[in-house]
């Protein structure tokens, strides 16, 4: 019983980890609904839950829209995958 406690309580660790980098959200609000709704013009569903709590998803969804024949969806998988960076380094981006 101990261990699953400890297990639980590592797990939402990692997750409230990932939710407060800093005390800002991890994507620009508008910049990841217009992402969600191109990728799926593109017939790609994208749970923007998941891209706020799960990292490998978040990056993996963003690969995906990188490699679509989509240059606006391109571009938008860019600055996404930018501020990710950004925000993992601490730099405040300027908007």
């Amino acid at each position: 019983m101990e261990t699953s406690a400890k297990t639980l309580t590592t797990d939402q660790t990692a997750v409230n980890r990932w939710r407060g980098m800093s005390h800002a959200e991890p994507w620009p609000d508008e910049l990841l609904e217009r992402f969600c709704l191109r990728m799926s013009s593109q017939g790609m569903c994208v749970s923007r839950a998941l891209m706020l709590c799960d990292r490998r998803y978040a990056l993996e969804q963003l690969s995906h829209g990188h490699n679509m024949a989509d240059d606006t969806l391109r571009a938008m998988a860019v600055e996404l995958f930018r501020h990710f960076l950004n925000q993992r380094s601490g730099i405040v981006g300027v908007h």
